[in-house]
């Protein structure tokens, strides 16, 4: 059996038994677990019908009717007639429907309060994005730009996650080696010896509370900056995140009135080559390297703002 399936079908079963669905009494009420998500369903909607219940949860119209009807007969639902279609009726939650719904979520609230309860912070916020992963690559929903956040203030933790960052993205997409990173670690030990918050700047895209994506300008003598650690998860590409944290990191040269930025990189960094040029950096030095287990062109590129 593939390994993957065996692991979801484990979580399943996991799952299921960890939160009593099995159940034929939802939180030891006399619904089932499938009727109390129809009820949720009506809840969440101001106007939804009986066919649009159907598709949200794949049910068998006819099984979900007679749900309805037993609704209606404990008045826990009623039918309206649609505004816009009087031959089609939405349904909606009675009094009766929205008390016992309030009930419901307060008693499923509390039984998740009481299954994280023990968990630390890190815990539950590895809980919390790992849920997040697995609805993301289940439905193949994919993140949004307005998913993405910015800021710029640095917090304990980032500095070692960059760093983390880019042995793992270059280690997989270049084949550096592991002196890659040790390079890495010391350029940012030394922005660290010398940050001033009023020259310097690191911005970090994040989404859902995890980096994934920064840029920095490190201030540099004779009015000159280096742009630096310019990086994306590669999950995260296509949402324009790039394009923003590399203008934002050019206005900020702008605002402290650098007269030149400039930037080292390799050759084998086509994507990142080709923002540098559309903003305005030009090539001004390019030197053959063997360095990270790899033969490649050292490159300079300088943008003057003056």
């Amino acid at each position: 059996m593939n390994t993957l399936t065996s692991k979801i079908r484990s979580f399943n079963r996991f799952y299921t038994t960890h939160l009593d669905i099995l159940s034929q009494h939802y939180l030891d009420s006399n619904y089932s677990l499938t009727e109390v998500r129809i009820l949720y369903e009506i809840s969440e909607s101001e106007m939804i019908t009986a066919q649009k219940v159907a598709q949200i949860l794949n049910l068998d119209k006819g099984y979900l009717s007679r749900i309805l009807k037993r609704f209606s007969k404990e008045d826990l639902i009623e039918k309206v007639a649609s505004s816009e279609d009087k031959r089609a009726f939405n349904l909606k939650l009675t009094s009766s429907g929205n008390t016992l719904m309030k009930d419901f979520n307060l008693k499923s609230e509390k039984q998740i309060e009481n299954k994280i309860e023990n968990l630390n912070f890190f815990e539950k916020e590895n809980l919390g994005q790992s849920i997040q992963t697995i609805k993301n690559l289940l439905t193949e929903t994919k993140p949004s730009p307005e998913d993405i956040s910015y800021r710029y203030n640095i917090s304990p933790g980032d500095i070692g996650y960059i760093i983390y960052l880019h042995g793992y993205i270059y280690g997989n997409e270049s084949n550096f080696s592991n002196e890659f990173e040790k390079y890495v670690i010391k350029t940012f030990y030394d922005f660290l010896e010398k940050y001033s918050p009023e020259n310097d700047r690191l911005w970090m895209a994040e989404y859902n509370n995890k980096i994934v994506g920064c840029i920095a300008i490190v201030h540099q003598p004779k009015e000159e900056a280096q742009l630096r650690w310019f990086l994306l998860d590669p999950a995260f590409r296509g949402l324009g995140i790039g394009k923003k944290l590399l203008n934002d990191a050019v206005a900020f040269c702008r605002e402290k009135e650098f007269k030149n930025v400039f930037l080292l990189t390799t050759s084998l960094q086509n994507t990142a080559l080709e923002m540098y040029k559309k903003v305005g950096f030009q090539l001004t030095k390019s030197e053959e390297v063997e360095e990270w287990g790899k033969t490649f062109n050292e490159e300079r590129y300088d943008l003057k703002l003056d």
